[in-house]
């Protein structure tokens, strides 16, 4: 999803166009489900009476924090759980931050995996800096990665968190593993896709409550819980507000993303508003060998919506991979 770092309430389209922290400040957003998120909707006919059943947050693993300062008095806030398996980057959605991955953390890092998450400038923890210095996506993540002393890494994107994914394909495409790209555009702009987007869309989109974009109904529907505790996290992952916009390094077309053969996963809800399954297929199509999936009755969050499924299938893609 392509949203711009400072204007998350205008209209869908104009966004599409546009320290240290404790590692408490992670748990208590975890903290505040009680009874928490929806384990994968099993196959079930039109008969079928049974709601998905909702587990508790996990609990996060250790993991060692810093801000790593930027020119122009930015920063970025980021987690790493270490380990020696494959590196993986989560880059988060415009409603969202470090704090948006409290059902992945535990599961991923269990799996083997090393992960990392960070803030974007301007997003909780990460200082947005100068107006005059505010850098690009791709630049930025690898000033982190070399910071954190990773050579290669898997890195999945959600919504906005596209931006940073492609961006960095086609700036240091030698450096990825492999990317996951789940309800996003991911920073490319076509002119059919861009057009539909607008019919899709009425105008006064932008105006909705974010619950309501982001969420899918039957999560909203059956745990209402879960959605106060995913605007809780969203409220923290704003940070002091103060965000200048940022820019990819680089111009990302269909041709570039083919051309450096990065195995790429693209993930869709069944029920996103922004970006549809139909969608998601047509820019699946568009890269020769990728994969798809979509998540049954999950809004833009389905990382939030149905972990179970999504966590899965993100650790089956990276393990082919690594």
């Amino acid at each position: 999803m392509i949203e711009s770092e400072d204007t998350i309430n205008t209209s869908r389209r104009n966004i599409l166009k546009k320290a240290t922290v404790v590692v408490s400040s992670l748990v208590a957003v975890s903290a505040i489900t009680s009874t928490a998120q929806a384990t994968p909707l099993e196959s079930c006919n039109n008969n079928c009476l049974q709601e998905s059943i909702y587990l508790p947050i996990p609990k996060q693993v250790p993991v060692t924090e810093g801000v790593l300062p930027l020119s122009g008095g930015a920063g970025l806030y980021y987690w790493d759980t270490g380990g020696d398996g494959p590196t993986i980057v989560l880059s988060h959605p415009g409603r969202g931050s470090a704090l948006t991955w409290p059902y992945q953390q535990p599961v991923f890092s269990a799996a083997g995996l090393r992960v990392i998450a960070y803030s974007r400038r301007g997003y909780f923890g990460s200082p947005a800096g100068s107006a005059d210095d505010t850098g690009n996506y791709a630049d930025d993540l690898n000033a982190l990665m070399e910071h954190l002393h990773v050579d290669k890494f898997h890195i999945l994107g959600l919504a906005a968190g596209g931006f940073s994914v492609t961006d960095f394909a086609v700036s240091y495409p030698n450096k990825l593993l492999s990317m996951v790209i789940a309800c996003s555009l991911f920073g490319l702009w076509d002119k059919d896709i861009d057009e539909r987007l607008d019919f899709i869309l009425p105008k006064a989109f932008g105006g909705l409550p974010p619950e309501f974009k982001e969420l899918g109904p039957s999560y909203r529907w059956a745990h209402p819980e879960g959605v106060k505790a995913w605007l809780a996290m969203e409220g923290k992952s704003r940070g002091d507000g103060i965000r200048h916009g940022q820019k990819a390094k680089s111009t990302i077309t269909w041709d570039k993303i083919r051309t450096n053969n990065i195995p790429t996963f693209f993930i869709a809800g069944s029920a996103d508003l922004y970006q549809p399954p139909s969608m998601m297929r047509a820019a699946a199509r568009e890269i020769p060998n990728s994969q798809s999936l979509v998540v049954p009755e999950a809004g833009h969050a389905v990382q939030w919506e149905q972990p179970e499924l999504f966590n899965q299938a993100v650790i089956q893609f990276f393990r082919k991979h690594s």
